[in-house]
């Protein structure tokens, strides 16, 4: 029952390629990308982050982040799917603080 790791949420090889999944890493996600979504450097870098149920033999826990744009969510997905979007990286602000986040959201 270990907690994942920012690298569980943001690779299709995560949490042991997805073995290692459990209920509480999908609440956990879904408390991250809030605290993503609200944290400063990502509203001031334009980016959002977006949970991702991926389909087949991977990881289907995912945290994706990509430009915002004035689209919803659903909206942004599907265009991150359909290759119109790339992925973007972390706003270099985060990259000291994601472990703590992660930590954060799976304590909340």
């Amino acid at each position: 029952m270990a907690t994942g790791t920012w690298e569980d949420f943001a690779n299709k090889y995560g949490f042991r390629d997805g073995a290692s999944v459990e209920p509480r890493d999908f609440e956990a996600r879904a408390k991250l990308a809030g605290m993503l979504n609200d944290h400063e450097a990502m509203k001031t870098a334009g980016l959002r982050a977006l949970e991702y149920d991926r389909p087949g033999l991977h990881n289907p826990c995912l945290l994706v982040v990509v430009a915002r744009r004035a689209k919803s969510d659903i909206e942004l997905l599907e265009s991150w799917l359909a290759g119109e979007i790339e992925e973007a990286p972390l706003p270099g602000e985060l990259e000291p603080a994601i472990s703590e986040l992660v930590a954060e959201a799976y304590e909340i």
